[in-house]
């Protein structure tokens, strides 16, 4: 089909304090630029042809290539992008950029509201990069993150608190986690995980693992004394055997607090919501906390609920500025939709799912 796509995608490396643009690095960048021509018409923020950038980062030194790619035809849109996924890898394995790839962005016109000309990068990232894909809104509508979520549950299980992360533990996890932070050298040459142990409708309760090569027995003891935690050894290939299992430390802390910022993914989206926007959302639900879907309410309506709510903060009940901020936040983000005059929860709100976005060389990290 003719439908021409222009997509400027760019690929931040590692920083690294002993990194210099020389001249052999510039015409090695040259040499991909043969290698990975392709035409953009004069339509891309970048050139066809890929080309690096430094960034001083504390006292190291980070490279950026930039490229742009046209597709002509639907059919070409994956290929392309797969090209210029290998094309930054390359860049990294023949040490022309400052390190392994860090971060990741595409930029084309309304990104976010684009799901047919994204599916092409998510194909082409999975294929290249054999992990999992999603984008993540940044504050320009037109340009995305590229990377990887961790799903915690759906976010009408964390607004209820009935899923499996929940806030009682994350004092204890954050507790375990500082050790960890404290004494490095004790904890090292072993990975820490959270096992949630959940049955609907009961209290979730959480087991603390370690992994590695064997038991510890200073290790269980020095976490049982300074976090009052439990620790149990956990061999690897167990752990392998059902990884759905097990989860961060970090990433429990951050499906069980109830505070900082919230991201939700929809579509393979992400958008970031403020936690004072989340009232509305109850607004919307009866009272067994069950979003009303098909229910659509009229703005003195969703006045009069909020006014009585123990779900909105008591100084902002008979506060008309504070409906309005929140029917237009939420409304932006594709939770809320207005018809008519009427207001109502978008009819795949309990799809929606809360989620951690990580960055193309920050995933596995959070396994240290």
């Amino acid at each position: 089909m003719w439908r021409p796509q222009v997509y400027d995608l760019v690929a931040h490396y590692e920083p690294r304090s002993d990194f210099s643009l020389t001249h052999s690095i510039r015409a090695a960048v040259k040499e991909l630029g043969r290698d990975y021509r392709g035409s953009t018409l004069m339509t891309g923020a970048h050139a066809g042809t890929p080309v690096i950038h430094t960034d001083m980062r504390g006292i190291s030194i980070g490279t950026r290539l930039e490229i742009s790619r046209l597709a002509i035809r639907e059919k070409d849109r994956q290929p392309l992008v797969a090209e210029v996924f290998r094309m930054f890898q390359e860049a990294a394995e023949r040490g022309i950029a400052s390190g392994p790839i860090d971060r990741m962005t595409v930029k084309f016109p309304n990104a976010e509201r684009k799901p047919d000309a994204r599916q092409p990068i998510h194909d082409a990232y999975e294929e290249v990069f054999d992990s999992p894909c999603c984008f993540q809104r940044m504050q320009d509508p037109h340009t995305l993150r590229l990377g990887r979520a961790v799903v915690h549950q759906a976010l009408i299980h964390h607004l209820r608190e009935d899923g499996p992360y929940h806030s009682d533990h994350q004092p204890r996890v954050e507790r375990v986690h500082s050790e960890l932070g404290r004494r490095p050298g004790r904890y090292e040459g072993y990975q820490y995980f959270v096992e949630p142990i959940f049955t609907p409708g009961k209290y979730p309760e959480v087991v603390f693992h370690y992994s590695g090569d064997e038991p510890s027995r200073i290790i269980e003891v020095t976490m049982r004394q300074k976090s009052e935690e439990e620790l149990q050894f956990m061999k690897p290939e167990t752990m392998r055997t059902d990884p759905s299992r097990f989860v961060s430390l970090m990433d429990y802390d951050q499906g069980a607090r109830r505070f900082g910022r919230l991201w939700v993914m929809q579509e393979g989206l992400l958008r970031r919501l403020d936690r004072e926007w989340l009232p509305l959302i109850y607004l919307f639900m009866d009272d067994d906390l069950n979003p009303m879907l098909d229910v659509t309410f009229t703005w003195e309506e969703l006045y009069e609920r909020q006014r009585l709510s123990p779900y909105v903060p008591r100084t902002q009940r008979l506060s008309s500025t504070f409906l309005d901020i929140c029917i237009e936040r939420l409304s932006e983000r594709f939770l809320v939709l207005q018809e008519g005059g009427r207001f109502r929860l978008q009819s795949v709100f309990n799809d929606v799912q809360h989620v951690t976005f990580y960055e193309l060389g920050h995933y596995d990290k959070r396994l240290g």
